[in-house]
Formats: structure tokens, sequence, C-alpha cells
């Protein structure tokens, strides 16, 4: 309950931005990123929630942590299929050390195609404010850092509080915001879900 009313309090403080009328539509998102130059932030695939993260000391006991579910599995393929098919180009994947953010990477790109950053653990779990002010400002400084190759894209696993807090944005499991990074703040030009890899 304590959670819930310091989700609302932030949200009050921190209204989430709306995507603007002039974002990209899927299709126009798609051939963006294809280009290359962006930073594509990937909140983990769908997870089961019947389950819960009661313990983080060992952040390899997936056992103890929430997982995917059936659904979040074959997200994963479609997104990693996406990239496949419609040739996105990627510098390099970084995900949070939860399970579910690193299966949702193994799935779509492969075995050991990610980096593990302690600088994007989940933020609500987190009971020191200065860490969790760290973790927000870690992920605001990605979402405005270019490549270093201007014809790829860096593509972050995440989760949804801390991108809410980083970038005003919120999106479900699964989805994709997509950010084109320079200037201060992160500014978002669309959102995709999984299916609009068809």
């Amino acid at each position: 309950m304590l959670r819930r009313g310091l989700l609302c309090l932030i949200l009050l403080v921190f209204p989430l931005a709306i995507v603007s009328a002039d974002s990209l539509e899927p299709e126009a998102l798609l051939e963006r990123m294809q280009e290359g130059g962006l930073v594509i932030y990937w909140r983990h695939a769908a997870t089961d929630r019947s389950q819960r993260d009661t313990d983080l000391s060992d952040m390899s006991r997936c056992e103890v942590q929430r997982n995917l579910n059936d659904h979040g599995r074959d997200q994963a393929r479609k997104v990693g299929k996406g990239f496949d098919d419609h040739a996105i180009p990627v510098e390099r994947i970084l995900t949070s050390p939860f399970c579910r953010n690193i299966d949702s990477a193994r799935i779509a790109f492969g075995e050991e195609s990610w980096e593990v950053r302690e600088d994007l653990f989940n933020v609500p779990p987190v009971r020191d404010r200065q860490r969790q002010q760290d973790l927000v400002t870690a992920l605001q400084r990605y979402l405005v850092t270019a490549p270093e190759d201007a014809e790829k894209n860096v593509v972050i696993v995440g989760h949804n509080i801390n991108l809410q807090r980083a970038a005003r944005v919120q999106i479900d499991e699964g989805e994709i915001a997509v950010f084109e990074p320079g200037g201060d703040t992160p500014r978002v030009i669309g959102i995709l879900t999984p299916d609009d890899f068809r």
C-alpha cells in the first residue's frame, strides 16, 4: 500500500509524458530505427504476475523473482524476429540484472549478446533514496547518449518505473519506447508493441 501511494505521489510530481501528435507511427518508426542513431528502450516482456520478487540478494536465483510467462516468451521471440526481419542495426544491448530482463534479451537476441548493467536495476525494491536517484540519473544519461556508431542503435532492456521517473514515459510489459538522443532531456519519438513488428 505504501509503495502504491509513493507511486501516486511520483506521478503527481512528475506527470507522464504524452507522446506528441507528431510522433512516428509504427511503420515510420521501424524505418527510422533502420537508420540507426537511436536509443531503444524495451520494457521486459510479459511476466507471471502470480510470482513476486522475494529475494534479490542473489540476482542469479531466478526462482525467487517474477519471471516471463509463455506470452512474454512469445513477445520476446517476436521482438527478436522483428529486429531481424526489419534489419534494425544494433550496436549493443544493455539489460537490468533481473532474470525477466536477461531472459527477454536472450530469447530475442541470442545467448550472451547483452551486457548486464547494475545501474539499470529496478527502482522500486531499492530502499536507499540516493541510490534510487542515481539509477534515474543513469537512465537519463543513457537515453540522451547517442550510439558510438551513428548507423546503429543501443537497446536497453529495462523497467517501467525507471522509465517513468527518468523520462516521464509509461509503457506496458513488452512495449518499446524509442528515443532520439542529444540534448539534456530524453525525447521519445514513438512507441511500439511486439505486434507492430509484423
